[in-house]
């Protein structure tokens, strides 16, 4: 026990120092998070003044100059961004309408520091953390071209509890805004703008923070109602002797926290489990110990899938016949496994398991199914630079590791098809997220492709590519074939619609093709809508569309080119080609053209000079799978 006592008391300090360390270390990180984080919000806040300053709406109201109209306009437009304050300015820095006073006109700006710093900044845009009516707002400030420079458009947000709120859920972090008019005047006071801290513990923050020695981005101990917070703080703004500034806290109790119930745990189980061991240890080793040992090794051998052992307990008790039963359980999982794995190779292992669970069956029941066809492309050949063994083995190799991501996706291999694959998800094993497991599977095989490509020149072998088709329909699935052989899969219209989105990547030029009722069941994942068309064997319209990627992983550019992709097609769609080719144009002038974008082009090019045409639908006909 001195031991144990001993060892108790090391830990516990190393488990302090070790989360001093981890607090020191997160918070720098959080330091980075924090400047990150609060340059998004100017760069949204100066995106949505951006967009105001491009209305082509807008500019001639501005240039009436009449505060009422513009009054009006300012209103509605802080409205819809949800903005706490908005101004437009003459270029002389006077006040035309401002929605924070609105009979206040043709005054001077009474912030003529952010118009000063716009002049000489190389854009004309400038951004500050001023007060307004003694409230703290974070201002940005951009010209309004018509087309040169006419006036000053000012936005701002109040900065608020929510505005740290919002830095805390990034930061993970107790954060602070603080404002102070110097730092050489040691009785300096602080002022609390925004936190997240507790009502009370803000005013002592406060005190705190003016009465201990610290330096801007290096941590220190902040004792606060006797709690002491790892602290850092950084400078957001300094001008005119104005320091605004942030603290990010973490509460070193509340890291110590799981410590602490660790520690409870432990000397609490060290003593019942000493008291135990005391009063029936000595009856436990005797007669029960060895045989549970024996049987307890068994089940871990059982559960890391080792099935061919045999138990030996020579005891005639209820112990004995357990490991008679669970020898005889070891078997029965031996000949279970043999049938699985044999099955498995032939079926996927989700068809293997229905099988085996309830039993095999002729018939099927109609199922909401997504469905995914795959073709490499360039394989043919391939085939025809290589022996017939080499091909063979390369793919293998490649369906093998396709094959592996659909399983990750919770998806079923249904068949192989020479190079293609077809695979279903939502069944056997119902799936609410199929739509949108099936389409991350394709972006990840299409990613999975990049490293084969790269492989496969290493290997003297010319690059392949991968079409993808999906679709989500309500289709028969079961057990279909005769009774002597039968073969889980699904038939319907929407299986064959599948496959013709398959056949048009090739057409369009794009690696995957989803339809409408596959994209309206993803969440979170950019598509990009490529053409409404009429596959073969069909009369109606489908609109398909091209999925680009999660949408966290695009820039505002990137968003705003596939937006501009959408508007080339609404104008095509209404006949105005004019207006559609000059959008596809202009947005082919910034990055290479694709295939897709030059069939418009073609189209659109025909199209030029047509009268408008009202039995045109937009839609295009495709006579070939």
């Amino acid at each position: 026990m001195p031991i144990q006592l001993a060892l108790f008391i090391v830990i516990r300090d190393a488990n302090i120092a070790t989360a001093r360390a981890n607090i020191d270390e997160a918070l720098q990180v959080t330091a980075d998070v924090f400047f990150k984080s609060l340059t998004q919000h100017r760069d949204s806040l100066l995106a949505k003044v951006r967009a105001l300053s491009s209305d082509y709406a807008f500019k001639p109201v501005a240039n009436t100059n009449e505060h009422k109209t513009v009054l009006s306009t300012l209103i509605s437009y802080q409205q819809r961004v949800e903005a706490s304050v908005m101004l437009l300015l003459s270029m002389d820095g006077n006040i035309i309408a401002d929605t924070s006073h609105p009979n206040l006109t043709a005054r001077p700006f009474y912030l003529p520091q952010l118009i000063e710093q716009a002049s000489n900044s190389e854009f004309g845009e400038a951004d500050s953390i001023a007060f307004i009516d003694e409230q703290p707002y974070l201002l940005v400030v951009v010209p309004l071209f018509s087309p040169e420079p006419s006036h000053w458009i000012v936005m701002g947000f109040l900065i608020t509890d929510s505005f740290a709120e919002n830095l805390q859920k990034t930061t993970k972090s107790q954060v602070s805004i603080l404002y102070g008019s110097t730092l050489r005047d040691i009785n300096n006071q602080w002022q609390q703008l925004a936190s997240t801290l507790p009502t009370e513990t803000r005013l002592l923050s406060e005190q705190a923070l003016t009465e201990q020695s610290w330096g801007f981005k290096k941590n220190f101990d902040l004792l606060m109602d006797q709690q002491h917070y790892i602290s850092v703080v950084l400078p957001i703004q300094y001008q005119h002797d104005e320091y605004f500034i942030a603290l990010l806290q973490r509460s070193l109790a509340q890291a110590l926290l799981p410590y602490d119930q660790l520690h409870f745990i432990v000397a609490t189980g060290f003593a019942i489990a000493l008291l135990l061991l005391i009063v029936g240890g000595n009856f436990i080793a005797r007669k029960i110990t060895q045989p549970v040992t024996v049987l307890a090794q068994g089940a871990k051998r059982i559960e890391q899938g080792h099935y061919d052992l045999t138990i030996e307990v020579n005891q005639k008790d209820e112990l004995g016949q357990l490991a008679k039963r669970f020898n005889a359980m070891a078997k029965g999982l031996a000949e279970r496994a043999k049938i699985r794995s044999l099955l498995g190779k032939v079926v996927s292992p989700a068809i293997a398991e229905q099988l085996l669970s309830k039993g095999v069956e002729l018939g099927g029941e109609e199922r909401q199914v997504t469905i995914l066809f795959s073709d490499i492309r360039n394989f043919t050949s391939l085939c025809e630079t290589h022996d017939a063994k080499e091909v063979l083995t390369l793919l293998n190799q490649l369906l093998t590791r396709l094959s592996k991501i659909i399983d990750n996706h919770h998806g079923v291999i249904d068949k192989y098809i020479g190079d293609a694959v077809m695979a279903l998800f939502g069944v056997p094993i119902n799936d609410d997220l199929q739509a949108q497991n099936t389409v991350l599977a394709a972006l990840a095989m299409q990613q999975e492709l990049v490293l084969i490509n790269l492989e496969l020149v290493e290997q003297k072998f010319a690059a392949i590519g991968l079409g993808i088709g999906i679709n989500s329909a309500n289709v028969i699935a079961g057990n279909m074939g005769s009774a002597t052989r039968l073969n889980y899969t699904v038939i319907g219209d929407g299986v064959n619609l599948s496959s013709r989105l398959e056949g048009l990547t090739k057409y369009y030029g794009v690696a995957i093709l989803v339809s409408q009722s596959t994209k309206s069941q993803c969440k979170g994942i950019i598509f990009q809508e490529i053409d409404t068309v009429r596959v073969k064997g069909k009369q109606q319209g489908l609109t398909i569309y091209q999925p680009l990627g999660l949408l966290s992983d695009f820039s505002q550019t990137e968003l705003a080119q596939i937006q501009q992709f959408e508007q080339v097609l609404k104008h095509y769609k209404q006949q105005n080609w004019q207006k559609s080719l000059a959008l596809l144009t202009s947005l082919i002038a910034h990055s290479p053209v694709t295939v897709y974008q030059q069939i418009y082009l073609d189209r659109l090019r025909a199209q030029q000079g047509k009268v408008f045409d009202e039995g045109w639908d937009g839609i295009f006909t495709h006579s070939q799978k």
